[in-house]
């Protein structure tokens, strides 16, 4: 089996244990086409691959802008095999009502756990200008490695 391909362990029930999780998180990534990343705009969507490193498999990372507010956005990494979120940021104005009925107003940010799974959120307090700094507050978060990342980004009036 290539290096590239190389299967993550998953328990019988095909879930992820949390220290699973966490250990994908923290591995190091990079994107595996090296070539320029366009912001999507308005109602659209941008989804790219990484390369775990000495996991020796890939995850998925996505951008989804609303069609209705230009400031929200969820960033969110997925495991490739079984497509697994593991971390999401949700860029956002509403209330989060995590399982134990602790509130959220505004950004928050998700981690896997195998007993809530992507349910609980933390708040994402960091005072950004734009949604491109919180793509790449979110790619260092989420471990993705890069000098430059030559994101063509736009701000939308």
């Amino acid at each position: 089996m290539s290096q590239q391909n190389k299967e993550i362990k998953i328990n019988d029930n095909y879930k992820l244990t949390t220290e699973q999780a966490k250990k994908i998180i923290d591995a190091l990534k990079e994107k595996v086409n090296k070539s320029n990343l366009t912001f999507p705009s308005m109602g659209e969507k941008l989804e790219f691959d990484v390369f775990v490193k000495d996991e020796g498999t890939k995850c998925i990372v996505n951008i989804f802008r609303s069609s209705i507010s230009k400031e929200k956005c969820t960033f969110q990494g997925r495991t490739y095999m079984n497509s697994t979120p593991i971390m999401r940021l949700d860029i956002t104005n509403s209330t989060h009502i995590n399982s134990d009925g602790t509130k959220i107003i505004g950004n928050h940010l998700h981690i896997y756990n195998e007993k809530t799974e992507m349910l609980d959120a933390i708040p994402f307090d960091v005072n950004r200008a734009d949604l491109y700094e919180y793509c790449l507050e979110f790619f260092k978060r989420f471990n993705i490695i890069r000098e430059d990342w030559d994101i063509i980004y736009q701000k939308e009036i």
